[in-house]
Protein backbone atom coordinates (compact mmCIF):
# COMPACT_ATOMS: atom_id res chain seq x y z
CA UNK A 1 0.00 0.00 0.00
CA UNK A 2 1.31 3.06 -0.48
CA UNK A 3 2.49 5.79 1.33
CA UNK A 4 1.24 8.75 -0.06
CA UNK A 5 0.59 9.95 -3.22
CA UNK A 6 1.86 13.54 -4.51
CA UNK A 7 0.96 14.68 -7.77
CA UNK A 8 2.21 18.15 -9.31
CA UNK A 9 1.81 20.62 -11.96
CA UNK A 10 5.03 21.15 -13.74
CA UNK A 11 5.68 25.16 -13.62
CA UNK A 12 5.31 25.71 -17.53
CA UNK A 13 1.57 26.50 -16.60
CA UNK A 14 1.35 27.31 -13.36
CA UNK A 15 -0.74 30.53 -12.87
CA UNK A 16 -2.63 29.42 -15.45
CA UNK A 17 -6.71 28.78 -14.99
CA UNK A 18 -7.76 25.15 -15.44
CA UNK A 19 -10.81 23.39 -14.52
CA UNK A 20 -9.10 20.33 -14.29
CA UNK A 21 -9.59 19.23 -10.80
CA UNK A 22 -11.59 19.17 -8.35
CA UNK A 23 -15.49 19.93 -9.22
CA UNK A 24 -16.01 22.92 -9.97
CA UNK A 25 -12.62 24.50 -9.86
CA UNK A 26 -11.52 27.05 -11.27
CA UNK A 27 -8.47 28.80 -9.60
CA UNK A 28 -4.73 27.50 -10.49
CA UNK A 29 -3.90 24.89 -8.41
CA UNK A 30 0.03 24.48 -8.04
CA UNK A 31 0.02 20.90 -6.42
CA UNK A 32 -2.40 17.73 -5.78
CA UNK A 33 -1.68 16.10 -2.60
CA UNK A 34 -3.17 12.11 -1.92
CA UNK A 35 -2.79 10.14 0.81
CA UNK A 36 -4.53 7.07 2.24
CA UNK A 37 -7.11 7.83 4.58
CA UNK A 38 -9.48 5.45 7.04
CA UNK A 39 -12.79 6.60 7.09
CA UNK A 40 -16.27 5.06 9.44
CA UNK A 41 -17.26 3.89 5.70
CA UNK A 42 -13.49 2.03 4.71
CA UNK A 43 -9.77 3.30 3.02
CA UNK A 44 -10.21 6.24 0.88
CA UNK A 45 -8.28 8.37 -0.51
CA UNK A 46 -7.69 12.19 0.26
CA UNK A 47 -7.64 14.63 -2.36
CA UNK A 48 -6.14 18.14 -1.41
CA UNK A 49 -5.90 20.85 -4.30
CA UNK A 50 -3.83 23.67 -3.40
CA UNK A 51 -5.08 26.64 -4.42
CA UNK A 52 -4.01 30.48 -4.98
CA UNK A 53 -5.60 31.19 -1.25
CA UNK A 54 -6.49 27.91 0.07
CA UNK A 55 -7.09 24.65 -0.08
CA UNK A 56 -10.15 22.17 -1.23
CA UNK A 57 -10.61 18.61 0.38
CA UNK A 58 -12.32 15.57 -1.07
CA UNK A 59 -12.33 11.92 0.01
CA UNK A 60 -12.83 9.58 -2.56
CA UNK A 61 -13.25 5.28 -2.56
CA UNK A 62 -10.28 3.75 -3.38
CA UNK A 63 -10.78 2.33 -7.06
CA UNK A 64 -12.48 5.78 -7.61
CA UNK A 65 -9.51 7.54 -6.40
CA UNK A 66 -7.25 5.46 -8.84
CA UNK A 67 -9.64 6.31 -11.72
CA UNK A 68 -9.05 9.83 -10.80
CA UNK A 69 -5.34 9.81 -10.71
CA UNK A 70 -5.19 8.01 -14.40
CA UNK A 71 -7.54 11.00 -15.61
CA UNK A 72 -5.54 13.44 -14.26
CA UNK A 73 -1.74 12.65 -15.35
CA UNK A 74 -0.80 13.76 -18.74
CA UNK A 75 -3.45 16.21 -18.93
CA UNK A 76 -3.96 18.59 -16.23
CA UNK A 77 -0.82 17.14 -14.41
CA UNK A 78 2.71 16.66 -15.52
CA UNK A 79 4.54 14.94 -13.01
CA UNK A 80 4.05 12.62 -9.95
CA UNK A 81 5.77 11.62 -7.05
CA UNK A 82 4.31 8.02 -5.38
CA UNK A 83 5.77 7.31 -2.33
CA UNK A 84 5.88 3.69 -1.03
CA UNK A 85 7.46 2.08 1.95
CA UNK A 86 9.98 0.77 -0.16
CA UNK A 87 10.36 3.34 -3.13
CA UNK A 88 10.19 6.39 -4.65
CA UNK A 89 8.75 6.70 -8.01
CA UNK A 90 8.97 9.87 -9.83
CA UNK A 91 6.70 10.27 -13.43
CA UNK A 92 7.25 13.10 -15.95
CA UNK A 93 4.99 13.11 -18.78
CA UNK A 94 4.89 16.97 -20.18
CA UNK A 95 2.28 17.98 -23.59
CA UNK A 96 3.66 16.56 -26.45
CA UNK A 97 6.90 14.27 -24.91
CA UNK A 98 7.30 11.11 -23.89
CA UNK A 99 6.48 10.15 -20.02
CA UNK A 100 9.54 9.33 -18.32
CA UNK A 101 9.58 6.77 -15.00
CA UNK A 102 12.47 7.38 -12.41
CA UNK A 103 12.72 4.98 -9.45
CA UNK A 104 14.21 5.50 -6.35
CA UNK A 105 14.42 2.48 -3.54
CA UNK A 106 14.18 4.71 -0.45
CA UNK A 107 12.46 3.02 2.16
CA UNK A 108 9.29 5.52 4.01
CA UNK A 109 7.79 4.74 7.39
CA UNK A 110 4.30 3.31 6.82
CA UNK A 111 1.81 6.35 6.31
CA UNK A 112 -0.42 8.21 9.15
CA UNK A 113 -4.12 6.97 7.91
CA UNK A 114 -6.11 8.67 10.29
CA UNK A 115 -8.38 11.13 8.79
CA UNK A 116 -6.86 14.39 10.81
CA UNK A 117 -2.37 15.00 10.83
CA UNK A 118 -0.52 17.64 11.12
CA UNK A 119 0.38 19.92 7.99
CA UNK A 120 2.82 18.92 6.06
CA UNK A 121 6.29 20.51 5.34
CA UNK A 122 8.89 19.74 2.78
CA UNK A 123 11.63 21.71 4.94
CA UNK A 124 11.87 20.22 8.60
CA UNK A 125 11.03 23.27 10.88
CA UNK A 126 13.91 21.78 13.24
CA UNK A 127 17.08 21.69 10.93
CA UNK A 128 20.00 23.27 13.00
CA UNK A 129 19.89 26.15 10.35
CA UNK A 130 16.80 27.58 10.73
CA UNK A 131 17.26 27.50 14.09
CA UNK A 132 20.59 29.54 13.98
CA UNK A 133 19.30 32.45 11.36
CA UNK A 134 16.30 32.85 13.97
CA UNK A 135 13.21 31.11 11.74
CA UNK A 136 12.42 28.26 14.24
CA UNK A 137 13.31 27.10 18.02
CA UNK A 138 15.09 23.76 18.49
CA UNK A 139 12.12 22.24 19.07
CA UNK A 140 10.66 23.00 15.29
CA UNK A 141 8.17 26.09 16.46
CA UNK A 142 8.40 28.97 13.98
CA UNK A 143 9.86 32.08 15.89
CA UNK A 144 6.97 34.88 16.38
CA UNK A 145 7.38 37.17 13.49
CA UNK A 146 9.25 34.60 11.04
CA UNK A 147 5.58 32.93 10.20
CA UNK A 148 6.15 34.57 6.69
CA UNK A 149 9.96 33.91 6.18
CA UNK A 150 8.88 30.24 6.74
CA UNK A 151 6.04 29.98 4.58
CA UNK A 152 8.49 31.31 1.61
CA UNK A 153 11.20 29.07 2.29
CA UNK A 154 8.59 26.38 2.39
CA UNK A 155 7.39 27.49 -1.08
CA UNK A 156 10.46 28.33 -3.00
CA UNK A 157 11.35 24.22 -1.59
CA UNK A 158 8.22 23.28 -3.29
CA UNK A 159 8.71 25.54 -6.95
CA UNK A 160 12.65 24.08 -6.85
CA UNK A 161 11.94 20.41 -7.18
CA UNK A 162 9.57 20.48 -10.52
CA UNK A 163 11.94 23.02 -12.01
CA UNK A 164 15.14 21.13 -11.08
CA UNK A 165 13.30 18.11 -12.53
CA UNK A 166 12.09 19.63 -16.14
CA UNK A 167 15.96 20.57 -16.47
CA UNK A 168 17.54 17.54 -16.11
CA UNK A 169 19.24 17.85 -13.03
CA UNK A 170 17.69 15.20 -11.09
CA UNK A 171 19.03 11.89 -10.26
CA UNK A 172 22.36 9.97 -10.44
CA UNK A 173 22.04 9.92 -14.59
CA UNK A 174 22.27 13.52 -15.18
CA UNK A 175 25.78 15.18 -15.67
CA UNK A 176 28.37 13.30 -15.94
CA UNK A 177 29.98 10.65 -13.92
CA UNK A 178 31.10 12.48 -10.22
CA UNK A 179 30.40 15.59 -11.60
CA UNK A 180 28.66 17.83 -9.14
CA UNK A 181 25.51 20.06 -9.30
CA UNK A 182 26.82 23.81 -8.68
CA UNK A 183 24.80 26.00 -7.43
CA UNK A 184 25.10 29.82 -7.25
CA UNK A 185 22.85 32.49 -5.44
CA UNK A 186 23.42 36.08 -6.56
CA UNK A 187 22.83 38.33 -3.77
CA UNK A 188 21.95 36.21 -0.92
CA UNK A 189 20.89 38.33 1.88
CA UNK A 190 21.01 36.68 4.88
CA UNK A 191 21.03 33.31 3.25
CA UNK A 192 17.18 31.74 3.93
CA UNK A 193 17.08 30.49 0.86
CA UNK A 194 20.53 29.63 -0.24
CA UNK A 195 20.40 27.06 2.67
CA UNK A 196 17.42 25.63 1.96
CA UNK A 197 18.23 24.86 -1.71
CA UNK A 198 21.60 23.54 -0.69
CA UNK A 199 19.77 20.80 1.51
CA UNK A 200 17.23 19.96 -0.35
CA UNK A 201 19.15 19.82 -3.62
CA UNK A 202 21.97 17.42 -1.26
CA UNK A 203 18.76 15.26 -0.95
CA UNK A 204 17.25 15.68 -4.25
CA UNK A 205 19.60 14.91 -7.35
CA UNK A 206 21.64 12.18 -6.12
CA UNK A 207 24.71 13.59 -6.40
CA UNK A 208 27.25 15.99 -4.55
CA UNK A 209 25.93 19.73 -4.58
CA UNK A 210 28.74 22.44 -4.44
CA UNK A 211 27.00 25.65 -3.20
CA UNK A 212 28.47 29.39 -3.30
CA UNK A 213 26.27 32.17 -1.70
CA UNK A 214 27.37 35.94 -3.19
CA UNK A 215 26.36 39.09 -0.85
CA UNK A 216 28.25 42.16 -0.52
CA UNK A 217 27.83 42.72 3.01
CA UNK A 218 30.68 40.88 4.61
CA UNK A 219 29.54 40.57 8.07
CA UNK A 220 26.67 38.48 6.91
CA UNK A 221 28.84 36.34 4.59
CA UNK A 222 31.20 36.01 8.04
CA UNK A 223 28.22 34.80 9.76
CA UNK A 224 26.54 32.65 6.84
CA UNK A 225 29.91 30.70 6.91
CA UNK A 226 29.59 30.54 10.34
CA UNK A 227 26.04 28.98 10.58
CA UNK A 228 26.91 26.27 7.76
CA UNK A 229 29.83 25.46 9.50
CA UNK A 230 28.00 24.63 12.72
CA UNK A 231 25.27 22.87 10.73
CA UNK A 232 27.21 20.28 8.95
CA UNK A 233 26.18 21.43 5.83
CA UNK A 234 29.71 20.89 3.45
CA UNK A 235 29.64 21.81 0.07
CA UNK A 236 28.03 25.38 1.07
CA UNK A 237 29.79 28.44 1.15
CA UNK A 238 29.57 32.58 1.22
CA UNK A 239 31.69 35.16 -0.26
CA UNK A 240 31.81 38.72 -0.75
CA UNK A 241 31.46 40.65 -3.48
CA UNK A 242 29.39 42.25 -6.04
CA UNK A 243 26.75 40.71 -8.90
CA UNK A 244 27.91 41.83 -11.92
CA UNK A 245 31.80 41.69 -10.37
CA UNK A 246 31.85 38.00 -9.53
CA UNK A 247 33.28 35.25 -11.47
CA UNK A 248 31.18 32.11 -12.41
CA UNK A 249 33.16 29.43 -14.67
CA UNK A 250 30.49 27.40 -14.77
CA UNK A 251 27.04 26.83 -12.83
CA UNK A 252 24.15 24.04 -13.29
CA UNK A 253 21.50 26.44 -10.92
CA UNK A 254 21.79 30.31 -10.75
CA UNK A 255 19.27 32.13 -8.27
CA UNK A 256 18.69 35.64 -7.86
CA UNK A 257 16.27 36.51 -5.41
CA UNK A 258 14.94 40.25 -4.67
CA UNK A 259 17.99 41.48 -6.42
CA UNK A 260 17.30 45.27 -7.15
CA UNK A 261 16.83 47.08 -10.33
CA UNK A 262 19.72 46.42 -13.08
CA UNK A 263 21.25 43.57 -10.60
CA UNK A 264 18.91 41.29 -11.80
CA UNK A 265 19.79 41.59 -15.34
CA UNK A 266 23.79 41.44 -14.20
CA UNK A 267 22.80 38.05 -12.09
CA UNK A 268 20.86 36.57 -16.13
CA UNK A 269 23.86 38.14 -17.72
CA UNK A 270 26.41 35.55 -15.72
CA UNK A 271 24.20 32.66 -15.69
CA UNK A 272 23.89 32.68 -19.26
CA UNK A 273 27.88 33.01 -19.43
CA UNK A 274 28.19 30.46 -17.08
CA UNK A 275 25.97 28.05 -19.37
CA UNK A 276 23.24 27.81 -16.28
CA UNK A 277 21.09 24.97 -16.89
CA UNK A 278 18.26 26.24 -14.77
CA UNK A 279 17.94 30.06 -13.30
CA UNK A 280 15.33 31.09 -10.90
CA UNK A 281 14.92 35.05 -10.66
CA UNK A 282 12.25 37.08 -8.28
CA UNK A 283 13.15 40.84 -9.54
CA UNK A 284 12.87 43.70 -6.81
CA UNK A 285 12.25 47.29 -8.06
CA UNK A 286 12.48 48.45 -11.63
CA UNK A 287 13.68 51.88 -11.88
CA UNK A 288 15.63 51.48 -15.07
CA UNK A 289 12.58 51.14 -17.41
CA UNK A 290 10.42 53.37 -15.95
CA UNK A 291 11.40 57.19 -16.96
CA UNK A 292 12.02 55.61 -20.57
CA UNK A 293 7.90 54.72 -20.96
CA UNK A 294 6.67 56.37 -23.72
CA UNK A 295 2.67 56.00 -23.18
CA UNK A 296 1.05 54.44 -26.35
CA UNK A 297 -2.08 56.82 -27.52
CA UNK A 298 -4.25 54.43 -26.18
CA UNK A 299 -2.58 54.13 -22.60
CA UNK A 300 -2.33 58.14 -22.24
CA UNK A 301 -4.84 58.65 -20.25
CA UNK A 302 -4.00 55.93 -17.57
CA UNK A 303 -0.11 55.88 -17.56
CA UNK A 304 -0.56 59.78 -15.85
CA UNK A 305 -1.40 58.04 -13.08
CA UNK A 306 1.95 56.96 -10.54
CA UNK A 307 0.68 53.60 -9.46
CA UNK A 308 -0.57 52.41 -12.92
CA UNK A 309 3.17 53.39 -14.61
CA UNK A 310 4.92 51.77 -11.99
CA UNK A 311 2.86 48.27 -12.30
CA UNK A 312 3.54 48.86 -16.58
CA UNK A 313 7.10 49.46 -15.99
CA UNK A 314 7.33 46.48 -13.89
CA UNK A 315 5.29 44.64 -16.38
CA UNK A 316 7.33 45.88 -19.43
CA UNK A 317 10.71 45.06 -17.42
CA UNK A 318 10.27 41.17 -16.90
CA UNK A 319 8.42 40.88 -20.39
CA UNK A 320 11.33 41.82 -21.75
CA UNK A 321 14.36 39.59 -19.72
CA UNK A 322 11.59 36.54 -20.40
CA UNK A 323 12.08 37.32 -24.21
CA UNK A 324 15.64 38.19 -23.89
CA UNK A 325 15.88 34.99 -22.58
CA UNK A 326 14.43 33.14 -24.61
CA UNK A 327 16.70 34.71 -27.39
CA UNK A 328 19.63 32.46 -25.49
CA UNK A 329 17.77 29.47 -25.64
CA UNK A 330 16.00 28.90 -22.46
CA UNK A 331 12.67 28.33 -22.30
CA UNK A 332 10.86 30.66 -20.15
CA UNK A 333 7.96 30.00 -17.20
CA UNK A 334 6.69 33.50 -15.45
CA UNK A 335 4.43 32.60 -12.03
CA UNK A 336 3.82 33.69 -8.66
CA UNK A 337 6.40 32.82 -5.86
CA UNK A 338 4.32 33.46 -3.01
CA UNK A 339 1.10 34.53 -2.36
CA UNK A 340 0.86 38.52 -2.82
CA UNK A 341 -0.65 39.29 1.43
CA UNK A 342 3.26 38.20 2.15
CA UNK A 343 4.86 40.79 -0.64
CA UNK A 344 4.27 42.56 -3.42
CA UNK A 345 7.99 41.72 -5.00
CA UNK A 346 6.15 37.91 -5.51
CA UNK A 347 6.44 37.44 -9.65
CA UNK A 348 9.34 34.98 -10.69
CA UNK A 349 10.83 33.74 -13.81
CA UNK A 350 12.45 30.51 -13.92
CA UNK A 351 14.60 30.15 -17.09
CA UNK A 352 15.48 26.48 -18.35
CA UNK A 353 17.75 25.54 -21.19
CA UNK A 354 16.32 23.96 -24.09
CA UNK A 355 17.34 20.63 -25.21
CA UNK A 356 16.35 21.30 -28.84
CA UNK A 357 16.80 24.41 -30.46
CA UNK A 358 13.92 27.11 -31.20
CA UNK A 359 13.72 30.05 -33.40
CA UNK A 360 15.79 32.63 -31.31
CA UNK A 361 14.93 35.33 -33.70
CA UNK A 362 11.48 35.54 -33.12
CA UNK A 363 11.80 36.26 -29.52
CA UNK A 364 14.28 38.61 -30.61
CA UNK A 365 11.63 40.27 -32.84
CA UNK A 366 9.60 40.21 -30.11
CA UNK A 367 11.65 41.97 -27.57
CA UNK A 368 12.31 44.44 -30.01
CA UNK A 369 9.17 45.11 -31.03
CA UNK A 370 7.94 45.38 -27.11
CA UNK A 371 10.37 47.84 -26.24
CA UNK A 372 9.52 49.63 -29.65
CA UNK A 373 5.72 49.76 -28.79
CA UNK A 374 6.55 51.45 -24.83
CA UNK A 375 9.39 53.87 -26.48
CA UNK A 376 12.50 51.69 -24.19
CA UNK A 377 15.68 52.19 -26.12
CA UNK A 378 18.00 50.94 -23.47
CA UNK A 379 17.71 47.69 -20.61
CA UNK A 380 20.89 45.92 -19.08
CA UNK A 381 19.98 42.56 -19.96
CA UNK A 382 20.06 43.25 -23.47
CA UNK A 383 22.76 45.91 -23.49
CA UNK A 384 24.57 42.31 -21.82
CA UNK A 385 23.51 40.06 -24.56
CA UNK A 386 24.01 43.13 -27.58
CA UNK A 387 20.71 43.41 -28.63
CA UNK A 388 19.39 46.26 -30.01
CA UNK A 389 16.36 47.75 -28.49
CA UNK A 390 16.13 51.17 -30.42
Amino acid sequence: MAAAIATGREHWNVGEDFAGGSPGEQAACRRLRIRPVQLRSGPHWQFVWELERQDLTKNLPVEEGLTRVGELLGSSFASALLITTEQKLHLTHPPGRLARLRVERVPTPPPVVSHDRAKHREVDARRPWLTALGVTTPEGEVCKGMEAKFRQIHRFVELLGPLVESAGLAGKESGEAGEPLRLVDMGCGKGYLTFAAHEYLQAMVGRTVQTQGVEVRPELVKHSNYVARESGLAGLEFIAGTIAETSVPRVSVLMALHACNTATDEALAVGIAAGAELMLVSPCCHQEVRPQLKAPPVLERVLVHGIFRERQAEFVTDALRALLLETQGYETRVFEFISPEHTAKNLMIAAIKRRTPANDDEARLAAQGLAAFYGVTQQRLAERLGIPLD
